[in-house]
């Protein structure tokens, strides 16, 4: 049976406890979800998860480094323990191991000591990685109390079909860490592309979810969309000077947006993006409507456009969900609007979807003197003062 796994959300509440008692934390999961870009992105919060003690060594603002090593890349022991050295001692000369460059930072100062990849490194490196998690120490070196260890591996409990070519760590070695199986949310990906991506990209993405990865069988040599190859895709069409995601004057879009994307999220989500692209002129989201945004496009919407619309609202999980006081106002506005007819519907969609926002609405101002219960009343023939 597989494993259910976690979002990064979950993960961000559920790690700090772990990362206070120094446990090491070993995530598992899909390739190209973003599971290093969880590492990077708890660097700068691990000052405030270990709290005040910390803090007054360390200062408030200290921002963890992150030393990652590939596993993978590793080819034997030495390269985990460092090389031996001559040395004198009062019993003569002995051979000490220099520790390597990376793990004497992790030692000396707190960090996060990111091993990737740990389920491809041969046994020879789990083994000496083994003793790292065990004791926090390798030849007579020790990590500084405060470094915090994190690996993250594709292999799992949720690989049923084992997609990947990864090891299977022993019971000794998988007892030695905390586990947990990473599942990303779209929300968590939209919050994360939010102020990295391209809008046009991620709106492309919120309202195609289906698009952003595949969960399926893999056939060899095909390619298929991922988290990652989608930021990939988005860092190359957004390059300065490029002009892919603009249309000609006969309001088309290059074919060459459509095989860029191909190389990186395959046939289906390249062709599906480009058509999107092509007509995001057009388009205008929930998110449009809340927060005022397109204007000129919603002004000139026709009876279709802002029917279509109103049905959008109130099946949304945006309109739903907590509005602030703007989102209101913008709703009031846009429906006071339209057509009486659909003002009407619109009333009547919305009550049934979220009630309490449309109460919040009623004495929003949308005329001159007139509030939006005062025309929601002149429409159903009941005029009445403000409520």
């Amino acid at each position: 049976m597989a494993t259910q796994g976690i979002s990064f959300a979950q993960f961000n509440r559920l790690a700090p406890p772990i990362i206070r008692s120094k446990k090491p934390i070993m995530g598992h999961g899909r390739h190209g979800i973003g599971k290093s870009e969880v590492v990077y992105q708890l660097a700068p919060k691990l000052a405030g998860i270990l709290g005040k003690e910390f803090q007054k060594k360390w200062g408030k603002n200290y921002e963890f480094p992150v030393i990652e090593r590939r596993a993978s890349q590793m080819a034997d022991t030495g390269d985990v323990i460092g090389v031996p050295e001559p040395d004198d001692s009062d019993w003569g000369r002995i051979t000490n191991f220099a520790p390597m460059g990376w793990f004497a930072q992790a030692c000396h100062v707190p960090c996060i000591l990111f091993v990737d990849e740990l389920d491809r490194g041969n046994k020879d490196v789990r083994q000496a990685f083994m003793e790292l998690t065990d004791s926090r120490k390798i030849a007579g070196h020790t990590l500084h109390p405060d470094t915090i260890i994190i690996a993250m591996v594709n292999g799992g409990a949720y690989d049923e079909n084992n997609t990947y070519q990864v090891s299977e760590f022993d019971p000794a070695e998988y007892d030695r860490w905390w586990h947990q199986t990473l599942e990303p949310t779209i929300e968590d990906w939209l919050s994360w592309a939010k102020d990295r991506c391209s809008p046009v990209l991620v709106d492309f993405i919120r309202q195609n979810e289906h698009h952003l990865e595949h969960k399926g069988n893999i056939e060899p040599h095909k390619v298929y969309p991922s988290r990652r190859s989608w930021a990939h895709f988005d860092k190359c069409i957004t390059q300065p000077g490029e002009k892919l995601l603009e249309t000609d004057d006969e309001g088309n879009v290059s074919m060459d947006l459509y095989f860029i994307g191909e190389g990186f999220v395959g046939q289906e989500a390249s062709i599906a993006f480009r058509d999107f692209v092509e007509k995001y002129d057009k388009q205008v989201t929930v998110e449009d409507i809340l927060n005022a945004r397109r204007k000129r496009i919603v002004d000139g919407f026709g009876i279709n456009d802002a029917n279509a619309m109103i049905d959008k609202i109130a099946d949304s999980k945006e309109f739903k969900g907590t509005l602030s006081e703007d989102h209101l106002k913008n709703l009031a506005f846009f429906i006071a609007g339209v057509s009486p007819e659909l003002a009407m519907k619109a009333w009547e969609l919305l009550t049934r979807a979220n009630g309490d926002a449309v109460s919040e609405m009623w004495p929003i101002e949308v005329g001159e003197g007139k509030t939006f219960g005062n025309y929601v009343a002149e429409i159903v023939g009941n005029p009445q003062e403000d409520k």
